[in-house]
């Protein structure tokens, strides 16, 4: 009894010992990391998925984002697409990953896919993580990688909707092939899709975003001026949403040469449904795949104020949206993915 009560506090002082230890190591991880209390809660659940206990990948993924560093660079040509195959339609299960690009009518597809989980039963879900903190991504991925990829039933369908700050395709693109393998090797459908619109209009239904803080057009473009590349800017343009989401503008300082030709990459790689503001078609072609009943698009969201500028001011949208590269983007899209685009020159 005499040695038991010696070894109890010998017990007590080597488990605190061990926990103090492991709180320096964890200390001296995030400082040689240059992380700051600004991006990593240590107490949150985030920072121990992400430091402590890193998740387990089916397929590793610094393997596999070095596998998509090696692909060959594709050319813009129709057989280069990704397509459905209509003849398997509709699919019996899958995950629709909607990638919403602000002010293209998203929030009206988002919606409807919310509509159309209620109508089609027990067997489809919808599920959204997004925000404007710079660790979301991280908790996206962590979700998707583990919950919304795994052990789907052979009827069910699962959306989920990225938007602001959720997902990164320049930067994480390997994660979008991950997710495909995951899903299809259970014998289920992995749909990729957005809706784009036109460029120009497209920044000009941006700037109502200035009305509130009560910004001049100078200040709500300034982002865009070609000397202030990789700032953050009070709005983001379609191209870049689709490289850097709401990150900073062309941190890489690539010209917009290589951002239209990087953006046209992805979406041939991944995008298996994208159009250009047609909403109709949009719902038309998720039927077929899913076999849900047919449901119409209804608009929401829609600005009722009025946006009138002078014809210096609608110039100056004009020239940074196509110095940014967004009216070459846009073009690029409406001759690969718009059948019949070009017929008028035939």
């Amino acid at each position: 009894p005499r040695n038991t009560k010696q070894k109890y506090p010998s017990f007590v002082m080597w488990t605190l010992l061990s926990f103090t230890c492991f709180r320096i190591y964890v200390g001296l991880h995030l400082s040689s990391k240059s992380y700051t209390t600004d991006n990593v809660e240590t107490t949150s659940k985030d920072f121990y998925t992400e430091f402590v206990w890193p998740r387990k990948e089916r397929t590793p993924i610094n393997k596999l984002k070095q596998q998509v560093a090696n692909k060959p660079k594709l050319k813009p040509l129709l057989s280069n697409l990704r397509s459905v195959d209509e003849s398997n339609l509709p699919y019996k299960c899958g995950v629709i990953f909607f990638y919403h690009i602000a002010c293209t009518g998203g929030s009206s597809i988002n919606h409807w896919f919310g509509q159309q989980v209620k109508r089609n039963g027990p067997e489809t879900s919808y599920w959204t993580k997004w925000g404007r903190k710079e660790k979301m991504e991280a908790n996206f991925i962590d979700i998707m990688s583990n919950n919304r990829t795994q052990n789907i039933g052979p009827n069910e369908w699962r959306f989920v909707h990225a938007h602001g700050m959720s997902y990164f395709p320049n930067a994480s693109e390997a994660y979008l092939y991950q997710w495909r393998e995951e899903v299809e090797s259970q014998g289920c459908a992995f749909v990729v899709t957005t809706m784009l619109r036109d460029a120009i209009g497209h920044t000009i239904s941006q700037t109502k975003g200035m009305i509130k803080p009560n910004l001049t057009l100078d200040e709500f473009m300034s982002h865009l001026e070609p000397e202030n590349s990789n700032q953050k800017g009070v709005f983001v343009t379609q191209l870049d949403y689709l490289l850097y989401n709401m990150g900073p503008r062309n941190e890489y300082n690539a010209t917009k040469e290589e951002k239209v030709r990087r953006a046209v990459e992805l979406l041939q790689r991944h995008f298996d449904v994208l159009l250009l503001s047609d909403y109709g078609r949009f719902a038309d072609i998720i039927h077929k795949i899913t076999g849900w009943e047919p449901s119409k698009i209804r608009p929401s969201n829609v600005f009722g104020g009025d946006l009138n500028y002078s014809y210096a001011e609608l110039q100056k949208i004009k020239d940074l949206t196509e110095a940014n590269g967004d009216v070459a983007f846009i073009d690029a899209v409406r001759h690969l993915y718009t059948p019949g685009y070009l017929d008028y020159l035939l």
